[in-house]
């Protein structure tokens, strides 16, 4: 049996288009988003993400900004999440990040917490 763990880590993206989800610059990047969900929720470590009724997140509407997307997942623990980041398609996700939305200025920091059940 194993012992629940002492915490999750949440890590969470907002991020702003440079398009519309459905124009052509964005192509590549909404066609990988299933099959890299679909990764991530197979991968070891794997909690949970949020989505909508419809098994997305790019439909959820983030402080009333049609342009704002977010991608909130959670880990058993930072090394997983790791593990996950750099490798596979996601890892080629990563190299191509500033497609479909602008590079984060400097000092903006990204997103992660960590909490006790």
């Amino acid at each position: 049996m194993t012992t629940p763990a002492a915490f999750e880590l949440a890590q969470v993206n907002i991020s702003r288009l440079k398009a519309p989800l459905d124009s052509p610059q964005l192509k590549a990047f909404v066609d990988a988003l299933d099959p890299v969900n679909a990764d991530a929720e197979a991968a070891d470590g794997y909690v949970w993400r949020l989505q909508s009724d419809s098994g997305d997140a790019t439909d959820l509407r983030v402080f009333d900004d049609d342009w704002l997307i977010i991608n909130l997942t959670v880990w058993r623990d930072p090394n997983v999440l790791t593990a996950f980041m750099y490798q596979g398609r996601h890892r080629e996700m990563l190299s191509r990040r500033n497609v479909g939305v602008p590079p984060r200025r400097s000092g903006s920091g990204g997103g992660s917490s960590a909490w006790r059940r």
